[in-house]
């Protein structure tokens, strides 16, 4: 028999592709079945999420690392060891 493509979604919002060349396959208990246009926009919203939580996890770093060196600054740290010390490197400034 030829490859047979299902798309599944899990009760917890996990989704699966699975291949098969079964005549009758078994589907693991509690899935929904989904079409290939369904699956499609759950695998992009998913990888959206996922995405977007990671340029959040970046932004929050980053403010973190500009505090640490704003106060070291603050505190007359010199600017090179205040970005040693933070990880913090400021965008150059204008002008040429």
């Amino acid at each position: 028999m030829a490859d047979q493509t299902f798309y599944y979604e899990y009760p917890d919002g996990a989704i699966a592709e699975r291949v098969t060349t079964a005549d009758d396959p078994e589907h693991p208990e509690g899935v929904t079945l989904l079409t290939a246009a369904e699956y499609a926009t759950k695998k992009a919203a998913i990888e959206t999420a996922l995405a977007q939580q990671q340029a959040d996890v970046q932004a929050a770093e980053t403010a973190a690392k500009k505090n640490a060196y704003d106060a070291l600054i603050a505190a007359g740290i010199p600017e090179e060891a205040a970005r040693t010390l933070s990880g913090y490197r400021p965008e150059p400034t204008g002008g040429a």
